[in-house]
């Protein structure tokens, strides 16, 4: 067997409660026993001191299990997969808000946008040629974000508001361009460059609501020093790190206010304000909206939006979660 990773433990799913998964950064399951994959984690050097929770046997039909025992735990649940997930054998009971990382239109992406329990979909790196326009209508009709390939590449930043309030997250690799990713039969010449990828899931590992990441769209049988194996125990990598860094920040926590201060800004008129919300700590902002119905709404949102607001200008973000928030 190859050599473990120093910040992984091999667990049998017997051994873990909610008492003692809560002692690790988070749980990690493989579908096939990926030796390849290990050999490259173990290559890798953590950068903070955590310990990941290696599940075996990390069989599929555990997904349940394992994703309700890391609920408990208050900790992520990182499925590992070759083939894209199926979203009935996750069984999510309660309502739940997701971002996809995808270059187009599959069996998945169709399902999470038409899921009758989703809240919100952030749909990030798709390419408008590989996208049918009866799924991108719904999208918009449902207020649901989006951002293209090449409106990501103009400003990456932007997909981190997008990610940051999503309780899952679909990684699909086949997102990825050919020329960075040779091994995947399924993707083209057009996609994410390798460090986009990392640097998007850095952004999931700093989101707010992380419970469960699905990584997929590899090839079944990876081998030791492929590209694909050394790219996808570095996106792990990445995920890992970024964890260990996370900040706990929910406006929506009554005990967490005093970690924000409110910035008002004035339209030109007395009347007309836009409300944002600061963490004091990550400089991260939201966009805090009031509904006709009296709930206080926190929008997650980037520095240029309030740059953008300071000019006198309301920011697209703003107006299309106002009219979403007001119309649904």
């Amino acid at each position: 067997m190859n050599p473990q990773a120093s910040f992984l433990e091999a667990l049998p799913l017997a051994a873990l409660s909610p008492e003692t998964a809560s002692g690790y950064l988070a749980l990690l399951v493989l579908e096939q026993p990926e030796e390849a994959l290990l050999h490259e984690l173990s290559l890798l050097f953590a950068q903070s001191d955590y310990k990941i929770a290696l599940i075996l046997p990390s069989l599929s039909n555990h997904s349940v299990q394992i994703m309700d025992l890391a609920k408990t735990s208050g900790i992520p649940a990182i499925f590992v997969q070759p083939q894209e997930p199926s979203l009935d054998r996750i069984n999510m009971d309660d309502f739940f808000s997701a971002s996809l990382i995808s270059s187009g239109e599959t069996p998945l992406s169709q399902h999470l946008i038409n899921h009758p329990q989703i809240k919100h979909v952030s749909w990030i790196g798709y390419q408008t040629c590989l996208s049918s326009h009866t799924l991108l209508l719904q999208l918009h009709e449902r207020f649901f974000s989006s951002l293209r390939l090449g409106t990501y590449r103009d400003d990456f930043k932007a997909a981190e508001p997008l990610i940051r309030p999503a309780t899952h997250h679909f990684v699909d690799l086949r997102a990825m361009r050919y020329s960075d990713a040779p091994e995947i039969v399924d993707n083209g010449p057009n996609g994410l460059y390798a460090e986009e990828i990392c640097q998007l899931i850095r952004y999931v590992g700093v989101s707010s609501l992380p419970q469960a990441c699905f990584i997929y769209g590899y090839p079944p049988k990876i081998k030791p020093s492929q590209i694909i194996t050394r790219l996808l125990a570095q996106i792990l990598w990445h995920l890992f790190e970024s964890l260990a860094t996370h900040q706990n920040e929910d406006p929506y926590r009554p005990r967490q206010k005093g970690l924000f201060s409110d910035r008002e800004v004035y339209m030109g008129d007395p009347y007309q304000v836009v409300h944002f919300l600061c963490s004091e700590h990550t400089k991260r902002l939201w966009f805090n909206i009031l509904s006709t119905d009296g709930i206080r709404h926190y929008i997650p949102c980037t520095q240029d939006e309030y740059l953008t607001a300071l000019k006198g200008e309301l920011p697209l973000n703003w107006l299309h979660h106002y009219q979403k928030l007001n119309t649904l």
